[in-house]
């Protein structure tokens, strides 16, 4: 090392992609050399951007400050891209300086919370780094992926992301003196061994990594219908399931068959206070267990609307409850056969009242258009379809569900025009 060298780690979260620095520290140390860390924390996505600085010199004096200036990166440790991709890690990012390995999994951000059709523009993030470090100076492994097939657990992808970094020449550390500092931080020492190795093959040998492409078949209407009335059977019961199976065997044509399939489960399976129930209580706990460890309690942010204030915009204010909730869940999901009754407690509220309407409207609409398929067959279908875009929950919803009205009467407006031959006659 002539100097220091810098290392940066990104990630969101904080306790995975410091580890990382502390374990580059360690084995800096190990090997006789000084290492300075710092941790910045950020809010951003989920528990908050965080970028991890590390430096390592020869000789502990050489290291005047542990934060690395702008331009000075020689590594940059990706744990995600929209991090590694943002203002603040480009700066200190130097073209014909610093190699940079990137975690291309993508994580869900709070823009998705905003808008459902929200995506990474992946490829643009990638051409945001390559443009600022140079061509062949960027490595992407996808070491969510990897972490979960070959470890069963994501937690290991950040020290899958340092072995990939140390493969493609990025550290100037031993394998052995990093292989060390795991076993000597003692927390999963097995699994971040191996996830150093897998990072070192996932670099080595990317074509052995990347996985064949392989075009999944697209369900069929059978096996559409069949998950959709099966879903039902759960939410409400076997009599729900019946009913829907029912109206898309009347339908002739595969194509709106299947359309109808979709929008009409959408609107007969609305998320209401036993569904969220239900869901919490059938999957919730088994989740937790399988990938996390060690979790003492559960809180839970709810706006139950029976007992909820409400902001200055009428929205309700969501307040925090703690584990015995699911107790209420298991409860309040054997209630379910109420719903839709005179007896339902919530089925009186605007939202409710609104999605039953809705249902009505459907059928309604599909029994007037059917048999308009042949002249505008597109029109049929968009309106046969229009339910998926009413999605959220509360003034979400309800505002999703004025935007899908105005689609509607715009869509039946065109479908009860005469045809032009008619028309000119």
């Amino acid at each position: 090392i002539d100097g220091t060298f810098n290392i940066v780690a990104t990630g969101v979260g904080g306790t995975g992609i410091v580890t990382v620095g502390a374990l580059l520290a360690m084995a800096a140390h190990l090997e006789g050399k000084g290492a300075g860390m710092m941790e910045m924390a950020g809010l951003a996505q989920k528990g908050g951007a965080v970028l991890v600085h590390c430096r390592i010199a020869e000789k502990p004096e050489n290291i005047k400050a542990v934060r690395v200036a702008l331009g000075e990166a020689d590594a940059v440790i990706g744990g995600d891209i929209v991090t590694t991709a943002g203002p603040g890690t480009l700066s200190l990012m130097q073209r014909a300086k610093t190699g940079v390995v990137c975690n291309s999994h993508q994580i869900i951000t709070g823009e998705f919370t905003k808008n459902t059709e929200f995506s990474l523009p992946v490829e643009r993030l990638e051409v945001a780094i390559e443009g600022r470090v140079g061509e062949g100076a960027l490595r992407m492994v996808d070491a969510t992926a990897l972490a979960e097939k070959y470890l069963g657990d994501a937690i290991y992808a950040n020290v899958l992301m340092m072995g990939a970094a140390w493969q493609a020449g990025l550290l100037p550390l031993s394998l052995e003196a990093l292989q060390k500092a795991i076993e000597l931080n003692g927390a999963g020492v097995e699994g971040n061994l191996k996830a150093l190795q897998i990072g070192r093959w996932a670099v080595a040998f990317p074509e052995q990594v990347k996985p064949a492409e392989v075009a999944e078949e697209a369900p069929s209407l059978e096996q559409i219908i069949e998950t959709r009335a099966k879903h039902l059977a759960k939410y409400q019961g076997a009599g729900l399931a019946r009913k829907y199976r029912k109206r898309i065997a009347k339908v002739s044509d595969p194509e709106l068959a299947e359309a109808m399939a979709l929008g009409y489960h959408k609107l007969l399976s609305y998320k209401d206070e036993y569904e969220v129930a239900r869901l919490h209580v059938e999957t919730l706990e088994a989740a937790i267990e399988a990938n996390f460890d060690n979790v003492k309690a559960i809180k839970f942010h709810l706006a139950p609307p029976l007992f909820s204030k409400k902001d200055a915009e009428g929205h309700l204010i969501k307040k925090e409850y703690g584990p015995s909730m699911m107790g209420r869940f298991r409860l309040l999901a054997k209630l379910k056969r109420l719903r839709g009754t005179p007896f339902d407690p919530f089925g009186r509220s605007a939202e409710r009242k609104m999605e039953r309407a809705l249902i009505k409207q459907y059928l309604k609409d599909m029994k007037e258009v059917e048999a308009k398929l042949d002249t505008n067959r597109e029109a049929v279908l968009k309106l046969a379809r229009l339910p998926l875009k009413i999605t959220g929950f509360g003034h979400v919803k309800m505002r999703n569900a004025a935007a899908a009205a105005k689609t509607r009467e715009t869509l039946l407006a065109t479908l009860r025009q005469p045809p032009l031959q008619e028309a000119a006659e």
